[in-house]
């Protein structure tokens, strides 16, 4: 049986992913080489005997893949028009064309494809056997499945208040633990919300207050905003504004 750690696992799964026509993958038993060949080559003859066909993949393993990483999507925006885009017929391409409008989910969902595809390539090595099945669950539990965390928590809740607020958006600015890289304390995400025309602060926060209850209830942290006037910003009035503007971190 092959050493998996002998085998180059982005090159097999590149091959159960390829569906193009005239095009077949081969694996080398003896030593993990893999090749492909065309029509013109031909398949392998007696003398390479050795050499095993590698299948690519059904169609529902892709499928579900991206229905798993869309149903533990916290973007809630983004959860909704991926969770459209992958219904009924052209569901692939519209899940591609829908994830350029989000730059960071794309990048967690090539990372997310990654490690889906390399234990899909491990398991398919011992379903062959070409390694022990032990062996393939062991290099297997090094690519788990990337847990969608928080990062990009304060993106999505600045996309969120840009709809509600248009252009009188000015700036989003996270402080406090998010920034200092500190333990989540008493509020686990705190935003200064930068208005204009800002005539009452307690107006503004009932005004926001959905949003920030739907990603609270979304993410299972607190998430709490402060509504400022460019100018105090410029020249903070409490301690908690001063704080807060010092150590602030642009979002949007």
């Amino acid at each position: 049986m092959l050493d998996p750690e002998s085998v180059n696992l982005d090159e097999l799964c590149l091959a159960l992913d390829d569906h193009t026509a005239g095009t077949t993958w081969w694996i080398e038993s003896d030593t993990g080489r893999i090749r492909p060949r065309t029509v013109v080559d031909g398949s392998p003859d007696a003398a390479d005997s050795g050499w095993r066909r590698i299948r690519p993949t059904e169609s529902y393993e892709s499928y579900r893949d991206m229905s798993e990483f869309v149903a533990a999507v916290h973007h809630r925006r983004a959860s909704d028009l991926l969770d459209r885009a992958i219904t009924g017929r052209g569901a692939f391409r519209r899940f591609k064309d829908t994830l350029f409008e989000f730059p960071e989910l794309r990048n967690q969902w090539f990372r997310y494809r990654g490690a889906r595809s390399r234990r899909r390539a491990l398991h398919w090595l011992a379903a062959e056997g070409l390694v022990s099945r032990a062996d393939a669950e062991r290099v297997a539990a090094r690519h788990p499945d990337p847990t969608q965390d928080d990062e990009h928590l304060p993106s999505a809740v600045a996309v969120d208040l840009g709809m509600l607020y248009g252009d009188r958006l000015a700036q989003v600015l996270m402080f406090g633990s998010w920034v200092r890289g500190e333990e989540p304390g008493e509020n686990d995400l705190q935003l200064i919300v930068v208005l204009d025309d800002l005539s009452s602060p307690w107006d503004e926060l009932h005004r926001m207050d959905d949003v920030l209850w739907r990603h609270t209830e979304r993410s299972g942290l607190t998430i709490t905003a402060v509504p400022v006037a460019p100018a105090d910003l410029a020249a903070p009035a409490t301690p908690l504004l001063a704080r807060a503007a010092a150590e602030a971190v642009l979002v949007a």
